[in-house]
């Protein structure tokens, strides 16, 4: 619809004149609107004109007069770069497509764009304009308007000689100068004969002008044809004759045009115009129209042809063609789709071009081609999308990149054609493929807010008001309510699967929130916070410091200052929470304040935790802590001393973990009258977290020893008493360890005093004095076992510089601060749903349907999808290997299978929903599933190894056998599996985009293989999915396949609902579903000789797999490498790969090395076991690679080996109760290389943008890029480059930018990433060399903004109460070549070792029957953290310059020093055997056999089961004896 420049409606009455014979008007009704006016009017003056007067000319000609009276993206890239101060390389701009341009959008946008920058800049959040119609008008400039003023000569014919132009330009120059040079080359048009002009550009105070559609040739088109106009008028001739006089010839084109004018066939014009005067019938039609306006007052015609002359410019563009593995083709182009067709254009031409391959299946080979969106960091240098030719200049850069793949693919093709005959497209490609913004997420928060249509919060601020809202409560309908007051154990020990109706926050109520001290005791009310609590127990007396040091213990920091104290208590209560607080405040006596209602009662503690679950309306108000000091001043003065401890036995010394057994032990103590010993009353032993439900007090110990002289046998019997009253549950893990330290701790409490009465022949050795003072108990009071010292030592080389300086890590200041944008830290999108996995809990079973609980559904649930919903296959996993599906189809094949996908409108309504998914199994007349190793053999069920990955034999194991003076035959041993604990969980979010395509956000090490399996599982070409990766947190190869099912899912969700779906999974799905590590049995005969050499080594290996191929099958391969470290001479061994119904096994960093690491050294620890000899001994001689010789050496030399060997000899004699132990192991890696892409941009401003294939995983890669492309750039030598690596940026990784990334595993990415960088360098400097030399010869210097326009060595303790291991020291001494970065290689190399550590010695990888992991998290999965790690470590790097093949003779880093932590196990073996050799001499043997396996992860229930269960009792034993 179209708004009129003006309308009217005109009504009269007419009647004849009888005295003039004419028209005589009355009762006139004119209309006129939209001139201007606020209303339409009526023209009344002109109205009463009319009336009675008779029409004539004249009439009209004055009412006419009466009437008229009344009626009145890569400029726009530097622009922002420079506006904000901030490199070009921080800075991409993005432009799909464009709703029309004309040439208003070139320059003109720019301000807009950079406006919004700035805005998004300062503001740090997204700014979006859309400028609306009038505002538009107003400011953009238009067409440059212009006076023209001319002189014009020309002969009887028409010639014309001269011109004089005047142009108005505007306030600013924007694109004016041109102007002058497109309106000459346009008013060439004509033969001039002479063409002479003065053309001004003039400044005025109007908006600045910008090219508009064909700038310039416009204005001079029309000034060609007025000027023409004008001579054919003067001359009194026709027009078009003129035009035909001045028409060019050749020879005059060329006089204009010079070498512009092209060949003489090219000039078409004189054919064309006498063509046209033909097929328009132009003369007869001239006649006509001649002949027409003869006969016609009011309306004339006319007629006319004119020639134009447009001279072609074209313009360097970039363009970039990637062919993805089905046979799809992505096209980035510099130019910019306007509306004018381009795109269209350009994918003709790429598939005319790509079609001289002559493949079968090209027919529709247009619906395979993609144009993507433009990108100023992907496809720098685009210019400017103007001028007509910049299709055809995109098409020329797409023709040069077709004619390349061409020349590469057609080789492939020929050489394929010899072997089948007609290859298809997708044939041929698959045989020749080898591979956000500075804010933080500011997502909606609803799934934390309360509806306050379905929800209630009350906060009373009283205990009345408290007592008011209880009995609120009480009488209402039935409605769940929860009392609040940090709510931590929901987050942490327990998951509400539904909401409560009515929240009460006791945090306003004073009387709960005070601490006060009178006498005899401290009172705490229960919403304290837990760090407020051990603040105020820390100013008390030695008892309460006490409790405030094992209180330290729980959780963390941050969660103790959250947590309250009656919040705690009450979780014990009513949860089973196994609580540290409630077992120390049990043993000191502690009274409990309960309010219900509008009692109140006081109760012990005892009677607290057995009472009947505390219900919502039963309130713990506060707590009464015992001063043990006065009681006992007061009670017996000095006669009688207390003695109290606190213990806790955990895998973590600082806390921050579930204990295994803790316990509180009190009593008073004093002199015996009769004889010389000591006497005990008063007992209050507690003792928890085996297996109860709450703790419990030990009251027939108590009674057992009250009143009784402390003796060796006393203590025995009560140690004896004490295992009889620990029972635990059936379902308790570790029962006999639990039991056992349980002993253990009520020895060690009175130990001090036993032991000196047995061993002292004074008595108690310092009597009085040690009763209060602290004593050798492992884990109470301040025990330092943080890092005290270390040493990192690296050898730099300036050669490379900067490569191998130790600089910070690229983005390590945003990781820290928490500004580095992770996918969950992407803002949520509009009309987001959220996805959460539905997964088996059954290894084999039918899958009969899925039922929501209908709260669920209630609360926000939007959909369920299943395989039923899979558009294209069925596939989560696609590998060389072979598939896995995205969902369980009918059946489910192994526990932590997906079933289903349920999304709903926040995250924790996904989770909840998923969680109360009931799926309905049906297992009726199936076989049993497949869940260990040993039914796989019985089964034959195996997974096939290519033949190029199996490993070789090496030697004659029989001959090797043979020869041997000892032999082992069929020793076992068995490896866990080990959960990947990045610390981001899966994560991926999808977000449909328009014309069937999708964009994927994904935490993932390999988004090139997540792009191919969404597009077959989606069923759309590779094209029509980008899968962006900026960085991953953690990956450790989890994030490599396992990563793929869960953006998968995500893009299905977000492409059927056509919402965008992101999936943030819960730590408790992730370590269910993503497998882990591979488990394996091992069976090893081994032939050795006399001195400790092997002759022969024989491995049966089982490898549980799971239920998918992954990448299983390159296992048995990387195990026997690691295992060839030693020279067995003779080697042989069958591996197998083993399908089970649990969960698929993938790769975990140093896959299968870790586990060959390990077997080598459980093999060459139990030779030197049999043979009574030193590990150590046996594995010097026996070294390969080709520095380790030397580093072995180095180690023992740098680290004291033999020195400290002694010591821990000497230390192992004179302490019972802890035991030391030293090892050394070495390792080797084969480094192994992949291709993978990188791409260099240098920007306008001199900034670098860099893109490569491997996938910043907090590995540094991205650091060693910076460095790497900053040493390789240098060659350049300009001046200015002194902080060059502040003008690098690596940008995250896009699979429609950068095709064939491949997956960021093995070590050695960063080298991969650097060499293709390296190359790309080369290749630009090679071209901005020659641009240099020739500046240097006019400038002198130039500025570059100018030009640009492996072993290690272990000491470890172990306690022999508890099964603690602590490593006192690690030396590591590593060979990585010539390191890239330094510090980045030392980071990789603790952290690998430290992983190391967790799988040989903490992490414990459960499963229930059905091979269902049933770990959740950090709760029940303990990693190693800075109380575990080695008190002093050690590391250096060696340079040992061995490797110049390789990238600056750069290894690798990151898998390799996970093997050496092996070490730290031989050493814990070490400590063990000192501790049987003290077992078996307590009972009296021989130290003949101390043969023993040490399991992986050597935990400390199975140290403490090695080091004696009963060792306790035994010792007691033999001094009773």
């Amino acid at each position: 619809m179209l708004c009129p420049n003006l309308n009217a409606a005109l009504m009269a009455e007419v009647f004849h004149c009888t005295t003039s014979n004419g028209i005589i008007l009355s009762n006139c009704w004119f209309a006129f609107g939209a001139y201007g006016t606020k209303h339409p009017l009526r023209a009344t003056k002109v109205e009463e004109f009319f009336i009675g007067k008779v029409l004539s000319v004249g009439v009209l000609y004055e009412a006419v007069k009466l009437l008229g009276a009344i009626v009145v993206p890569e400029f726009a890239h530097t622009t922002i770069s420079r506006c904000l101060g901030i490199p070009e390389h921080n800075v991409c701009v993005i432009t799909r497509r464009v709703g029309g341009g004309f040439g208003g959008n070139c320059f003109r946008a720019m301000p807009v764009a950079t406006a919004c920058a700035v805005a998004a800049y300062k503001l740090q959040r997204p700014v979006r304009i859309y400028m609306n119609r009038k505002t538009d008008m107003i400011i953009a400039g238009g067409r440059h308007p212009m006076k023209l003023t001319y002189s014009v000569g020309f002969k009887s014919d028409g010639k014309i000689t001269a011109l004089d132009i005047l142009i108005n330009a505007g306030i600013s120059v924007d694109v004016s100068p041109i102007m002058p040079h497109h309106i000459v080359e346009t008013l060439k048009m004509y033969d001039w004969g002479a063409l002479s002009f003065d053309i001004k550009l003039c400044k005025t105070n109007h908006s600045s002008k910008s090219a508009m559609r064909a700038p310039g040739e416009v204005q001079a088109t029309f000034t060609a044809e007025a000027v023409i106009e004008h001579v054919a008028t003067t001359l009194s001739l026709d027009v078009d004759s003129v035009r035909s006089k001045n028409l060019h010839n050749f020879n005059s084109l060329v006089f204009f045009f010079e070498g512009s004018a092209g060949e003489p066939v090219e000039y078409t014009l004189p054919s064309i115009w006498n063509k046209l005067a033909i097929s328009s019938s132009f003369k007869e039609r001239t006649e006509k129209i001649k002949q027409f306006n003869t006969c016609n007052k009011w309306q004339k015609r006319g007629i006319s042809r004119v020639p134009i002359v447009h001279e072609v410019a074209l313009t360097p563009t970039p363009g970039k063609i990637s062919i993805l593995s089905d046979g799809s083709v992505a096209v980035e182009v510099g130019g910019i789709e306007l509306g004018q067709g381009l795109w269209t254009k350009v994918k003709q031409m790429a598939a005319f071009a790509l079609s001289s391959i002559q493949c079968d299946e090209m027919g529709d080979f247009l619906e395979k081609i993609r144009v993507i969106q433009a990108d100023t960091l992907s496809l720098i240098q685009r210019g400017l999308t103007a001028g007509s030719t910049k299709s055809e200049s995109t098409c020329e850069a797409i023709r040069l990149c077709c004619n390349m793949l061409v020349e590469r693919l057609i080789l492939i093709n020929k050489k394929l054609q010899e072997q089948m005959g007609s290859v298809k497209w997708s044939t041929l490609i698959l045989q020749s493929i080898c591979t956000f913004p500075e804010f933080l997420k500011n997502e909606d928060g609803s799934a934390l807010l309360l509806d306050s249509r379905r929800y209630s919060w009350y906060s009373p601020v009283s205990i009345e008001e408290l007592q008011r809202s209880l009995s609120s409560v009480e009488n209402g309908n039935g409605s769940r309510v929860k009392v609040v007051v940090g709510n931590i154990g929901m987050s942490y020990y327990y998951k509400e699967l539904e909401s409560f109706d009515k929240y009460i926050d006791l945090r306003c109520v004073p009387e709960l929130s005070m601490i006060r001290r009178d006498d005899i005791r401290m009172i705490i009310g229960a919403t304290v916070r837990i760090s407020k609590a051990i603040e105020a127990l820390r100013e008390g007396n030695i008892v309460w410091k006490k409790i405030a040091d094992h209180m330290e213990k729980v959780a963390s920091r941050f969660v103790r200052n959250s947590a309250s104290l009656g919040g705690n208590l009450v979780m014990a209560q009513r949860n089973h929470f196994p609580s540290d607080i409630a077992i120390v405040l049990l043993a000191v006596g502690l009274l409990v304040n309960l309010m219900n209602g509008l009692k109140s009662e006081e109760i012990t503690m005892e009677e607290f935790l057995r009472m009947p679950e505390l219900d919502s309306k039963s309130i713990l108000v506060s707590v009464k802590i015992p001063d043990w000091d006065r009681i006992m001043s007061i009670s017996s003065g000095t006669k009688m001393k207390l003695l109290f401890e606190t213990y806790r036995a955990t895998s973590r010394p600082l806390g921050n973990a579930l204990p295994y057994s803790n316990a509180t032990l009190m009593a008073k103590i004093s002199r015996c009258a009769s004889s010389d010993g000591m006497v005990v009353s008063d007992y209050r032993f507690a003792f928890g977290a085996y297996g109860t439900k709450h703790t419990i007090r030990a009251t027939k110990v108590e009674e057992f020893l009250t009143g009784k002289v402390l003796s060796v046998d006393v203590l025995y019997e009560a140690v004896k008493l004490l295992r009889s009253i620990v029972v635990l549950d059936d379902d308790t893990s570790y029962p006999a360890y639990r039991s056992s330290l349980a002993a253990g701790f009520l020895f060690e409490f009175f130990s001090h005093l036993v032991e000196g009465n047995a061993e002292s022949p004074n008595g108690y050795m310092n009597g009085y004095s040690t009763l209060m003072s602290p004593t050798r108990h492992l884990d109470h009071g301040k025990v330092s076992t943080l890092l005290t010292s270390g040493k990192q030592e690296v050898e730099l080389n300036k050669q490379y510089h900067p490569v191998d300086e130790p600089i910070a890590k690229s983005g390590a200041v945003i990781q820290a601060s928490g500004e580095a944008v992770y996918v969950d830290d992407i803002p949520s999108p509009t009309k987001c749903l959220h996805g959460a996995f539905i997964f088996s809990t059954k290894p084999l079973a039918r899958v009969k349907g899925i039922e929501l609980k209908p709260k669920s559904v209630a609360d926000g649930v939007n959909a369920v999808i299943s395989f039923k919903d899979i558009l294209g296959e069925n596939l989560g996993i696609k590998t060389g290997f072979g598939p896995e599906p995205l969902f369980a189809d009918d059946f489910t094949r192994c526990t932590g299978q997906y079933i289903a996908l349920v999304v709903a409108d926040t995250q924790k309504h996904a989770d909840m929903a998923a969680d109360l998914a009931v799926v309905d199994y049906d297992m009726e007349n199936l076989e049993p599933p497949i869940l260990s190793v040993e039914e796989v053999v019985r089964k034959s069920s195996f997974f096939e190894v290519p033949s190029f990955f199996q490993p070789k034999q090496v030697g004659d194991f029989s001959k090797g056998m043979a020869e041997a003076d000892h032999k082992i035959l069929s020793a076992e041993i068995k490896l866990g599996s080990q959960y990947y604990f990045y610390m981001e969980t899966q994560t991926a979010l999808a977000v449909p985009d328009e014309d069937n395509c999708i964009v994927v956000y994904s935490s993932i090490q390999a988004p090139e293989y997540a792009q191919s399996t969404i597009s077959r599982c989606l069923g759309i070409p590779e094209h029509n999915v980008r899968v962006i990766t900026r960085r991953v947190g953690g990956g450790f190869g989890g994030k490599a396949m396992e990563a793929i099912p869960v953006a998968t899912a995500c893009a299905l969700a977000a492409y059927n609902l056509r919402r965008p779906v992101p999936m943030h999974m819960n730590r408790k799905t992730d370590m269910k579903t993503t497998g882990g590590r591979h488990p394996m049995e091992v069976t090893y005969s081994v032939g050795f000789k006399e001195d400790g050499k092997m002759t022969a080594l024989h491995l049966d290996i089982l490898i549980n797999a799971g239920i998918g191929v992954d990448i299983s099958p390159i296992i048995p391969l990387f195990m026997v490498d690691a295992i060839k470290k030693y020279d067995w001479v003779a080697f042989s061994f069958d591996i197998k790969v083993c399908r089970t119904n649990h969960s698929s096994k993938s790769a975990m960093r140093g896959p299968g090395e870790v586990q060959g690491t390990f077997i080598s050294e459980a093999v060459i620890e139990h030779v030197a076991s049999v043979l009574s000899m030193d590990a150590d001994s046996g594995a010097a001689g026996e070294l390969k690679e080709y520095t380790l010789p030397s580093i072995w050496d180095k180690l023992a030399a740098s680290s004291s080996f033999k020195e400290r060997t002694d010591m821990i000899k000497q230390f192992n004699m004179c302490n019972k109760w802890q035991k030391g132990g030293i090892s050394r192991v070495p390792i080797v890696h084969e480094v192994l290389l992949q291709s993978n892409p990188g791409k260099v941009s240098i920007l306008g401003d001199g900034s670098v943008a860099v893109e490569v294939g491997g996938i910043e995983l907090g590995q540094g890669l991205w650091t060693k890029v910076k460095q790497m492309t900053a040493f390789s750039l240098s060659a350049i030598q300009c001046d200015g480059m002194g902080d060059f690596l502040e003008k690098i940026r690596i940008i995250q990784a896009d699979t429609l930018s950068l095709v064939q990334g491949g997956l960021t595993a093995g070590s050695t990415t960063s080298e991969c990433s650097c060499e293709a960088v390296r190359i790309c360098c080369n290749i630009l400097v090679e071209r901005l060399t020659p641009i240099k030399e020739k500046f240097q010869e006019q400038m002198g210097s130039v500025e570059w903004g100018i030009l640009i326009l492996e072993a290690t060595r272990q000491a470890v303790e172990v306690n022999l109460l508890t099964g603690q291991t602590t490593i006192l020291q690690s030396d590591i001494i590593y060979d990585c070549g010539q390191s890239l970065n330094p510090a980045v290689d030392l980071g990789q190399i603790e952290g690998a070792f430290v992983q190391g550590i967790g799988f040989f010695m903490l992490e414990e990888y459960l499963s229930n029957s059905d091979g269902l992991v049933i770990l959740e998290g950090t709760w029940t999965y303990k990693i190693p953290t800075v109380g575990t790690i080695p008190r002093q470590f050690n590391v250096e790097i060696m340079n040992s310059g061995h490797h110049k093949k390789r990238l600056i003779s750069s290894k690798a880093s990151g898998e390799p020093p996970l093997l050496l932590a092996v070490s730290v196990h031989c050493a814990t073996r070490v400590a063990i055997r000192e501790a049987r050799k003290q077992l078996l001499h307590w009972k009296g043997l021989n130290e003949s056999d101390l043969t023993f396996q040490l399991e992986v992860p050597a935990t400390m229930p199975i140290v403490k089961k090695l080091c004696g269960l009963e060792n306790v009792e035994i010792y007691l034993q033999s001094l009773l004896s």
